[in-house]
This record gives structure tokens, sequence and C-alpha cells, in this order.
């Protein structure tokens, strides 16, 4: 028997940790019962039993479900140690379960969304190629009836034709470059562990303060809750030390939203009591989650907006440049030999 497992995916991670939280609900032991109870699941049995295995040999089950170093790791192993030393696995399990869950619905609209702007830069890039490669040949042929030699523009435009392939690379890369670094930082981190989208973001900081209320309800000491709910949230292990200290001397913790540091450092001070810092901490999860569902609506509302502005002006540069420009110039020079 190997323990040395390779790391388990995010799709395995998740129906492990909901396979987990039914055990734990139902008072059954992990060992043993996680490989049993994956029997009828095909997709996540592999997963369970090596889980299971790991368990067995002696691993915490913070190093069996999320033992590779990584944020991700990080998240969910905050979330298995809260939900451990609280009693409450099953909701710290879940409520870890329902942020990813969130942001893969959240891609998931995004994706269809920006359907309609993909299909929109196709039908661009046939009918530009389709006008240029069919009326340069018809400015040739009638400039040639006044005019032995081709003008600058004229012999700019047949180069631009004889390039068609790098004039279309050229539209596709204005057209999608944008949207791909967009792609990208949307799927990147600030110094401090946060998404840089918003509506991720905000469903980290939900994590963190569902985190804190579950801590909070059972008595657990803010030294060591505090550092737990700032890793839930992205930030390294030193980064739970510096935000223990940062809320002992009323400062902002940057992987907390505004509302859960002002609570947080309410109830370290004395302001408040425990039990009305969990209500409110509840109240703060709520509206962040409320706030990550509109920003990914919103998202999805103004990118593909965003993307058919940028084809349609493409689409306008070209069709000036390629043929109203070259046909005002032709008139011209009609005009100008009669």
């Amino acid at each position: 028997m190997t323990l040395d497992k390779t790391p388990l995916t995010l799709p395995e991670q998740l129906e492990v940790c909901q396979q987990v939280a039914r055990l734990v609900r139902s008072k059954l032991p992990l060992a043993g019962e996680l490989a049993r109870s994956a029997k009828h699941a095909s997709s996540s049995s592999n997963a369970a039993r090596s889980v299971d295995e790991q368990l067995s040999a002696g691993k915490s089950l913070s190093d069996a479900l999320a033992g590779e170093p990584s944020r991700d790791s990080r998240v969910l192993a905050a979330c298995i140690d809260v939900g451990e030393q609280s009693g409450c696995l099953e909701k710290t399990l879940e409520a870890w379960t329902e942020y990813h869950l969130a942001c893969s619905r959240y891609a998931r609209t995004l994706r269809g969304a920006l359907l309609y702007p993909m299909l929109l830069i196709i039908v661009m890039l046939c009918s530009l190629g389709f006008v240029v490669w069919v009326l340069i040949p018809e400015y040739q042929q009638t400039y040639a009836q006044f005019d032995a030699q081709l003008p600058t523009w004229l012999n700019a435009l047949v180069i631009i034709r004889a390039q068609m392939l790098w004039l279309m690379v050229g539209l596709v890369l204005a057209a999608v470059v944008p949207l791909l670094w967009w792609a990208r930082r949307r799927r990147s981190f600030d110094r401090w562990g946060q998404p840089r989208e918003r509506a991720a973001r905000a469903q980290s900081q939900a994590l963190a303060t569902e985190l804190l209320q579950i801590g909070v309800v059972v008595g657990m000491p803010l030294s060591r809750l505090i550092p737990y709910s700032v890793q839930a949230s992205g930030g390294q292990h030193v980064s739970g030390e510096q935000a223990l200290a940062s809320l002992q001397q009323q400062q902002p913790v940057q992987q907390l939203s505004r509302e859960t540091t002002l609570l947080m450092a309410s109830l370290h001070g004395g302001l408040i009591s425990a039990t009305e810092a969990a209500e409110h901490l509840g109240e703060v999860a709520g509206f962040l989650r409320q706030q990550a569902d509109d920003s990914a609506a919103s998202a999805a509302r103004w990118l593909p907006m965003l993307v058919a502005l940028v084809v349609g002006g493409l689409t306008l540069v070209t069709y000036v440049c390629l043929i109203y420009l070259p046909w005002i110039l032709l008139l011209q020079k009609i005009a100008t030999h009669d």
C-alpha cells in the first residue's frame, strides 16, 4: 500500500469533502466508512479510498485532503482545522464546498455570456475577409482605366490583400488579446493572496467570515481563530500572525473585509459580546455572498458589451480604411480625369 498519493484534483476534493461532511453529521467514523460510502459514487470512489487509506495509516484529514503546498490547499486546511477544533467540521467543509461551487457557477455564467461576442468576432472576420478579397481587385480594374500606374494607397491595399492571413491574424489578436489579458488577471491573486476578481474575492472573504462565526460561537480563542481565517482567505501562514498583531493594534486586516475586521476588533476590545459578534458575522457573510453574486452578474453583462464595442470599433476602422476611403479617392480620380 502506497501512502504517497497523487494530489487530489479540485472536483475530487469537493466530492470527498461532501462525503466527509455527511459522515460527520451522521456521527460515523471517517476511517473505513469513507471508502464504503463512496462505493456507489464511481467518480469519487478512488479519491475516497485514497483518503481513507491515509487516514487509516495515521495521517490527519488536513494532510490527506490538502497536503499539496498551494493556496487552495491552505484554504482547505484552514477550514478543516477550524472544523476539527470547533467540533463543526461538517459546517466548515460545507462552507468551503459552497465557496468553490459558487466560483464555478460564476465561471460558467461568464463563459455563456461570452458566446455572443465570440460569434460576433467570427462574423467580423468572415465579412471583412470577403470584402477585402473581392473589392481590392475591383479597385485595380477600375483604376487601370484611368491611369497605368497604381497610386500608393492602392498598392498598399494590394499588398494587404496579398497578406490576407496576417490581416486576419491581426484582427483576431486585436479583438481577443484584451479579453485574454482580462481573463488571466481575474484568475490571479494580489500580494495578500486575495483574488483580483471581485466576485471571487467577496466569496473568499465570506468563507473567512463564516469560519470566524463558527469559531466565535464555540469560544475558540482569537489567537488561533484569526490566523486560520486569514489562511482561509488565501493568506500565507505568516500573514495570520501579522493579522492578529494588526487586529490588536486596531489596524485593518487586508485578507478580511472591513466589516469583518471591525467586528473582530470590537470583540477583541470587549465592545461587543461573542453572541453579538457571531450574529453580525453571519450577516456580513451573507452580505458578502450577495455582493459576490451581484459582481458576477455585472461582469456577465458588461464584458460582452465591451467585446462587442471592440469588435465594432475594429470593423469601423477596417471599413473606413479599406472600403470607404479608397472609394472616395477613386471617385476623386474619376472626377479629375473627366
